[in-house]
């Protein structure tokens, strides 16, 4: 409804008019759910978890038949004073169970499976029919061997099996099956009628008796299509939640790279890590104590300082950068210097060399400063080579009259970050300014280094000339006397890997720059391989077999949920997390209140046919619970009618007696003891439908049948006071429908907000 009607509106007002909310149960419908999935390209990968779970439920079930039918047998043997007439019936049960378990093992092979997905409906149908076939076989081997006229024995179990059990990938074929299964025992139970003349039900009730059975298979048929829907409806939206989950990580995963991309393009990482940790402690402070900046913490006015002592300082200017300043416009002096600042970055990242800083037409780095590197002179210098490779083609190119001016020296530096509101990384140390002043009195076109970086390098790799005249006068470089030399790439050699001409990046992005680093954005290819990969680890369930020796892989993220959730039915330790999960919204309500309508109707008509007698008094009850089930029908369902009326537009205004209709349903849905309390009204109706079928039997005739049919030695009528496999077709629904009726549902999504 409106959010506009709420509790504070006066109550005249509330339902006068509004419009019709159907957006939370939208996204619980199967046709929507199916359509997301087709839209995101997930119906592939949703069949393979599907698959999976239906593997984990044939781990459940098929020690669940073993031990049923060695249970049966035992009971059988137990209790039967004849044993010679039961060797056919463990032979009939030990053969359905060896094939049947034969059958389905062969979906345990989950690639098989994949590849061949038909044989998981193949193997199903025919383990359904064998079940089958060897029920009706077993009864009808006694009846033409010894006149004993038997009932199925497995009918209601071999359709639980097909729609809880089963791998059948398809809600309409299991559909199909078990009611191709249900019609294999009605037309078995009419030729049984038919051609049985001992049959003393075919006289009194005549062939109402089948339809009776007609309406058990309905029911049961169902409330089995009724499961079905509401589990793909749910593993739909729990596999939906988990993929928006899994790219929400994904993509915070791709923002921590990105942000560690830049931060390492700016810090090595051994600075970065500690900023890192100091920006998320300011994020993480309250907000009152972060206007107290002038008082002093000792954990905020560290300085994260270090020293380097084996590292190559790299300094390098541009030449007639005055001049261009004055020849082009802004925007061209922009684009020239991204143009060589990124060629330059790029070379960087080639030759392991950390970028400090540009400033103007000054550029500065640091060769063996992320990690140790004994070749950090011969790193620095090629770098050096590589820029001036470039800047001549970007001088060529756009006919630009420029140079560079490069100088390398190697020693000892500090580097870290200074600041507080703005962090700043740079180098500092005598090495720093003199590396600064061989590029100062550098000459174009050459790399100026010292002669403690000379010794570091292959001397013959180079074209080595002596230093310029302004280093020799220099005052800084004369406190420190030292040699110094201009070098120059010998032509003749196999120098691509020195010069290393980067082509131009007109639009430089941290991908591209990053593309040989450690932490790299993942590609599209790799997010969808990460994506199946996740899909792979969801939990499916079922019995985990493993041997003793084997070592069990951990999964920290199931353990924690199972250590959540108590051992019996499943509930919450925490009883304030199972209190709000049961006080949580139910968006599919309506559906099981259209089961138990559809059920009640079943066992209206099964107990009218067996209870003719009881006229006046069986149909009052019959129609009170018709009418109970039928008004709640109509309540759950009516918000549902105006919307497929109104062709889904929510827009539409409705009138005061449908806006009550909307807001009683919203409050269902919305009340745990709403919803408990409506399916309580339809088991009672149940149970008053139930009785009818008892107030039947009068106890002194039927006790005085019995002591007859001893006196003179005659069968007595087994239909004295009611048909006793009728009311078990009547008593067998109730439970299972009972079971189906869910006072809550919650989506995987929402588990956070119990907490």
């Amino acid at each position: 409804m409106n959010k506009k009607n709420t509790s504070k509106t006066p109550y005249r007002e509330r339902f006068r008019h509004c419009n019709l909310e159907y957006t939370n149960e939208r996204l619980w419908e199967q046709s929507y759910l199916k359509a997301r999935c087709k839209e995101l390209h997930l119906e592939e990968e949703y069949m393979k978890y599907k698959i999976r779970l239906m593997i984990s439920s044939l781990t459940v079930f098929v020690p669940m038949l073993i031990i049923l039918i060695i249970a049966l047998q035992v009971i059988i043997w137990s209790f039967t004073e004849y044993s010679k007439y039961i060797y056919i019936n463990a032979i009939f049960d030990l053969g359905s169970l060896i094939l049947v378990t034969g059958l389905l093992s062969i979906n345990f092979f989950e690639g098989f499976i994949n590849r061949h997905r038909w044989v998981l409906t193949f193997t199903s149908t025919l383990s359904a029919y064998v079940v089958v076939l060897g029920d009706i076989a077993f009864n009808t081997y006694y009846y033409y061997k010894s006149d004993w006229p038997l009932n199925t024995l497995y009918d209601v179990f071999v359709l639980c099996m097909i729609y809880m059990f089963l791998p059948i990938p398809s809600s309409k074929a299991a559909a199909l099956l078990a009611i191709s299964v249900s019609l294999t025992y009605v037309i078995y139970f009419i030729h049984f009628m038919a051609f049985n003349e001992h049959n003393v039900a075919k006289y009194v009730h005549g062939l109402d008796i089948v339809s009776i059975d007609f309406f058990h298979y309905l029911g049961f048929n169902m409330m089995g299509i009724f499961f079905r829907i509401m589990n793909d409806t749910m593993v739909r939206s729990s596999f939906l939640d988990r993929y928006q989950f899994i790219t929400e990580e994904i993509w915070l995963r791709q923002a921590r790279r990105q942000e560690s991309l830049l931060l390492d393009s700016i810090l090595p990482p051994q600075i970065a890590k500690p900023i890192q940790k100091s920006i998320k402690e300011k994020i993480m402070r309250p907000d009152n104590d972060f206007y107290h900046l002038g008082t002093s913490r000792k954990a905020e006015n560290f300085m994260s300082i270090q020293i380097h002592n084996d590292v190559s300082i790299l300094y390098a200017d541009l030449v007639n950068y005055t001049q261009l300043t004055t020849t082009l416009t802004v925007e061209k002096l922009v684009k020239v210097l991204h143009d060589l600042y990124a060629r330059f970055d790029l070379a960087a990242v080639s030759f392991k060399v950390q970028r400090i800083k540009f400033l103007g037409d000054c550029y500065y780095c640091v060769a063996g400063l992320g990690e140790a590197d004994p070749d950090h002179a011969t790193m620095a210098v090629s770098l050096g080579i590589s820029m001036i490779a470039n800047i001549k083609e970007v001088s060529v190119n756009r006919s630009l009259n420029i140079g560079m001016r490069i100088g390398v020296h190697s020693g000892t530096l500090l580097a870290g970050v200074i600041g507080e509101a703005k962090l700043q990384y740079d180098i500092w140390g005598t090495d720093v300014n003199i590396a600064s002043r061989l590029e100062a009195t550098g000459s174009p076109g050459y790399v100026h280094v010292s002669g403690r970086t000379l010794s570091s390098l292959n001397a013959e790799e180079y074209r080595i000339y002596p230093g310029t005249e302004a280093a020799q006068k220099d005052p800084v470089l004369q406190k420190h006397p030292m040699s110094t030399y201009l070098l120059a790439v010998i032509p003749s050699r196999d120098s691509d890997n020195i010069i290393n001409v980067v082509e131009g990046v007109p639009n430089l992005d941290l991908q591209t720059v990053g593309s040989n680093r450690k932490s790299q954005i993942l590609k599209p290819d790799s997010l969808s391989d990460e994506m199946r990969e996740e899909f792979r680890k969801m939990p499916v369930g079922g019995l985990k077999f493993q041997f003793p020796w084997s070592r069990r892989e951990r999964n920290v993220k199931i353990e924690k949920v199972e250590r959540d959730l108590g051992l019996y039915c499943v509930a919450f330790k925490d009883k304030s997390v199972e209190w709000n999960y049961l006080h949580q919204p139910d968006y599919i309500f309506k559906y099981s209140v259209a089961l138990g309508w559809g059920i009640g109707c079943c066992l209206i008509y099964i107990q009218s046919v067996n209870n003719s007698d009881l006229f006046y008094t069986g149909v009052f009850i019959d129609i009170m619970a018709f009418f109970v089930l039928t008004f709640l029908l109509f309540i759950c369902w009516y918000k549902k009618v105006c919307w497929w009326h109104s062709g889904q537009n929510e827009l539409r205004s409705y009138g005061k007696l449908s806006c009550a209709i909307f807001h009683l349903f919203e409050k269902i849905q919305h009340s745990f003891v709403l919803r408990l309390t409506v399916y309580m009204m339809i088991i009672v109706c149940y149970y008053l439908v139930l009785s009818l079928i008892l107030m039947s039997c009068e106890k002194d005739q039927y006790e005085l049948d019995i002591i007859e049919s001893k006196l003179y030695n005659y069968d007595m009528d087994p239909f004295t006071c009611f048909h006793p496999w009728a009311y078990t077709n009547m008593m067998v629904p109730d439970p299972g429908n009972e079971l189906h009726l869910r006072p809550h549902t919650l989506r995987p999504q929402d588990l956070h907000r119990l907490h």
